[in-house]
């Protein structure tokens, strides 16, 4: 094995061991310093440490309506309705019957990470929906956040990929670029991740892929 080999594994190790004793550290960790780029690029691959979450809340219709504010966030309102009949200010009458139906709103933040610290990635998916329960989606918000110990956030992005407004569900994919540096100034590595996201018409969501 060459000395550039055993090297790196040895810094690979000791990165491996900090890592596991300072889970989620932040950038002010004094070991979170950029590394050797092989060993660097095998923290951010690593596939063992993939790991991913969710919370749920349900909100109000000003929270709904207050999400569209976020910057970037991506926004669509059933075009049928008003924005407070699409969160539910205002009830929505049955096109059938003519009575008014309540429309429900909720919130989830669903996050995917990858990498072993410092060189770990985490994207997190933020959307607030409404529906008239159990019938459509009439209105969803999203806007997608990255971060990391050493990696930063280069971009973002969120698209609907199925479903929608007037349907039951819909999924949305959201991205992020992240830049992860290198003890060679250099030699920045580079990650584009995405995760794919169900909700539904009763409050639903499912992490559904990642990559």
């Amino acid at each position: 094995m060459s000395r550039r080999l055993a090297a790196a594994g040895a810094a690979l190790l000791a990165a491996l061991a900090v890592g596991a004793g300072a889970a989620r550290a932040d950038s002010s960790d004094p070991g979170a310093t950029p590394l050797d780029p092989d060993v660097a690029a095998a923290l951010a691959a690593d596939a063992a440490s993939v790991e991913s979450g969710s919370s749920s809340w349900i909100v109000s219709p000003s929270e709904a309506l207050s999400a569209a504010a976020v910057p970037d966030a991506v926004t669509w309102i059933d075009p049928t309705l008003s924005a407070q009949q699409a969160v539910g200010e205002t009830e929505v009458p049955d096109a059938l019957s003519g009575a008014l139906t309540p429309t429900w709103c909720w919130a989830t933040a669903d996050w995917h990470e990858w990498g072993t610290w410092p060189y770990q990635q985490r994207l997190t998916d933020t959307t607030y929906w409404c529906a008239v329960l159990a019938k459509r989606i009439t209105y969803r918000s999203t806007s997608v956040t990255g971060s990391g110990t050493l990696c930063a956030t280069n971009w973002t992005s969120s698209a609907l990929i199925s479903g929608g407004i007037g349907y039951p569900w819909f999924t949305m994919r959201s991205s992020a670029g992240f830049a992860c540096p290198t003890v060679i100034p250099w030699i920045t590595l580079h990650e584009n991740r995405w995760i794919d996201v169900n909700r539904t018409d009763t409050g639903g969501t499912t992490q559904v892929a990642s990559g």
